[in-house]
């Protein structure tokens, strides 16, 4: 082998090599930000500039908690729906007391 084999073949490559694999380890390090955890740091940035105060933000966050726990409980009912473990009759009636619950439980935060 020759030393001008080494310089334009080998070693580009193992450079090349090298930044290909830090750039897989450091995307797989990254975690993946909710949307609950984007709009509590907005909240957040809000309270700490004086845009709302501490009761808003405490409100405004059980609402956010709130609505990620009905989006996940309706995520069962379609995976429920789309396993044919329920008809669709049935997803109607579950779906619509879901959304009944969950309008009392934010008039509840409101009041």
């Amino acid at each position: 082998m020759e030393p001008t084999y080494f310089y334009f073949f080998v070693l580009p490559l193992g450079v090349l090599i090298v930044i290909l694999v830090s750039l897989v380890l450091y995307l797989a390090g990254k975690k993946e930000e909710s949307l609950y955890d984007k709009e509590l740091k907005k909240l957040r940035v809000m309270l700490r500039s004086g845009t709302i105060d501490k009761e808003t933000f405490e409100r405004m966050r059980n609402r956010l908690k709130e609505e990620l726990i009905f989006a996940e409980e309706l995520e069962r009912l379609y995976t429920l729906l789309a396993d044919k473990k329920i008809d669709q009759d049935t997803y109607m009636q579950l779906r619509e007391l879901l959304g009944k619950a969950f309008r009392q439980r934010v008039k509840g935060l409101i009041a």
